[in-house]
């Protein structure tokens, strides 16, 4: 029995958005869910493609914040944010304002700062409800309970798929690996430490077919979230890994100054390197194609059980795309985490104030919904009954 009903997913028919709300087509009991989109013609065709009476497309301008609040006023009672991440914060504050209880895929410093306000509103807002992070932080609170004690947690994902799929995905990209970008960081000993782009490379053993793949260190939150929650944790670190072709093309990137290099003027016109570099990959049809397209995760986390040292490795798997297909065997992994997430969410959490995932969701209640949709979490000992 759902608490919250009446569902708006802001950004549905994005990469994202769009599985997001086929999934919650699929498996969800709310009585009304709007798509939200900017683009009005593609959110009425993905309602009209679902068949269910329970869906409606609305246009909306995200950037017009009266227009967006008042939209969150018409009788919903949950926020669904499939934006790109730099609206992250914007819409928390939207959610504040319209008074409803919201959730996202990512988190920033600004969102997390924003828990005192919250929990003076009376709201709950859940940040990190993706993949990574979020089923992340909820893997790792999976190791929480297992063990008597988490000493370390250390993130990988194989992040394969064609640069070009979609303007918010190749904004995450080159955001990943901007050395401009501040917030790349691991945890230890108390405290963040600061790196570069394509540092603390690792060769990570992901699952067939990703198979061992160089990984580096990346700006995602849980190297924040995760100490912040799990407290006896003393090492965090998350590393990405990406297409060999992409690999190639970015570290080109990074080491020729694209990233860093100002402005300069080519006839009248003065442009960023990296900004021309975006308008290129999306001019260029064969940043389309890939070989390879999937998203996997690996979560090792050390720790004492029983006064013993432990290891414990655990990964996710899906279906792949010769069954999901090209696009889906990236999107869904993470689209069904954030379906997962707000399904939860719907059951009503007692809770007021910015959360993670882990500080809400029961882990094996949430990995048990992935699994029912292909999303399987697996263990390489076996220790704890998962598959191997």
């Amino acid at each position: 029995m759902l608490k919250l009903k009446n569902l708006l997913v802001l950004g549905g028919c994005g990469l994202i958005g769009a599985e997001v709300v086929k999934d919650l087509a699929a498996t969800s009991e709310f009585e009304k869910i709007t798509v939200a989109d900017g683009n009005y013609d593609k959110a009425v065709e993905l309602v009209k493609s679902l068949d269910d009476s329970r869906f409606s497309a609305r246009k909306v301008e995200i950037k017009n914040k009266d227009e967006v609040v008042s939209l969150m006023k018409e009788g919903f009672d949950l926020v669904c944010n499939c934006l790109p991440f730099e609206f992250d914060t914007y819409i928390t504050q939207c959610c504040v304002d319209a008074g409803v209880t919201g959730t996202d895929l990512g988190a920033t410093k600004d969102q997390l700062a924003m828990n005192s306000m919250l929990e003076e509103k009376g709201l709950l807002f859940v940040v990190c409800d993706g993949i990574s992070p979020g089923t992340s932080n909820m893997i790792a609170a999976y190791a929480n309970e297992k063990l008597d004690r988490l000493d370390e947690v250390h993130i990988a994902f194989a992040s394969f798929r064609a640069i070009q799929t979609a303007p918010g995905l190749v904004r995450t990209t080159l955001w990943e690996l901007d050395p401009n970008e501040g917030g790349r960081s691991y945890y230890a000993d108390g405290k963040q430490h600061y790196v570069g782009p394509f540092s603390g490379e690792k060769i990570v053993n992901f699952p067939e077919p990703f198979g061992p793949q160089p990984a580096y260190y990346v700006p995602h939150n849980e190297v924040y979230t995760i100490p912040m929650t799990m407290p006896t944790v003393k090492t965090c670190t998350i590393r990405g890994a990406w297409t060999p072709r992409q690999h190639r093309m970015l570290k080109f990137l990074n080491d020729y100054g694209f990233f860093t290099t100002p402005p300069v003027k080519v006839g009248d016109t003065e442009i960023a390197p990296i900004d021309f570099i975006e308008k290129f990959i999306f001019a260029n049809d064969d940043f389309k194609k890939e070989e390879l397209w999937g998203f996997s995760l690996t979560v090792d986390c050390k720790g004492i059980l029983d006064g013993k040292e432990v290891e414990l490795q655990f990964y996710t798997k899906t279906p792949g795309q010769d069954e999901w297909g090209e696009i889906a065997s990236y999107a869904r992994s993470t689209a069904c985490s954030m379906s997962v997430g707000v399904q939860l969410l719907a059951k009503g959490i007692d809770q007021v104030g910015i959360r993670t995932p882990d500080q809400v969701y029961d882990p094996e209640e949430y990995m048990g919904e992935l699994k029912k949709r292909g999303v399987v979490l697996h263990e390489r000992n076996g220790m704890f009954g998962l598959p191997e």
